[in-house]
């Protein structure tokens, strides 16, 4: 059995590593993967799965700390690959304890993050929402998103907090997550 489990870690580890070898990603100084919107579309195109979502959090979010074990929960159900897409700058004491605060319950997440910008104008995320974000979705700066693509790279969902229809129930996520999110995946 523990053989089992080490071979399926280097395989999960192998496809990790190819992924990202395939869309020439870089390492933030802490050891995660730094992305852009057409990083995240290239880890689409690049996975077995049928989707890939990321999910966006930092440590200061306080619906990104509730909504993260939902989160994590759809992996072990639905065929995704699911990454954690942190939005701080890549160097910051912030993201330590954003990767930190993930690795603790998760410690095999994918965690990436949101490339820094040459000039840094406070707009990275605002930038990407509106590069990442399809036209009939509505572009709102809020955290805790469901970003889904399908297996071409198109972005075929991203949340916002008017998705949550029991709001001011921010805390729960599930319901949202059940009405829109769920019906786009496809059942391990």
């Amino acid at each position: 059995m523990k053989k089992l489990g080490i071979l399926l870690g280097i395989l999960f580890l192998q496809n990790v590593w190819a992924q990202e070898e395939k869309c020439g990603l870089k390492k933030s100084e802490f050891n995660i993967y730094k992305v852009n919107a057409e990083d995240i579309k290239c880890l689409a195109k690049s996975t077995d799965k049928k989707n890939s979502i990321f999910f966006t959090f930092a440590r200061w979010c306080e619906p990104c700390l509730y909504h993260l074990p939902n989160f994590k929960k759809i992996e072990k159900y639905y065929n995704v690959d699911s990454y954690v897409l942190l939005i701080d700058d890549e160097g910051s004491k912030m993201t330590q304890l954003a990767v930190d605060y993930v690795q603790k319950d998760y410690p095999d997440a994918k965690i990436v993050i949101l490339k820094d910008k040459e000039k840094k104008n406070g707009r990275k995320y605002k930038d990407f929402l509106k590069e990442i974000t399809p036209g009939q979705f509505e572009v709102i700066r809020d955290m805790s998103k469901y970003i889904v693509l399908n297996q071409s790279g198109e972005v075929q969902l991203v949340t916002n907090w008017k998705d949550n229809k029991e709001y001011p129930e921010w805390k729960d996520d599930t319901s949202t997550i059940k009405r829109i999110v769920l019906p786009l995946l496809e059942k391990k």
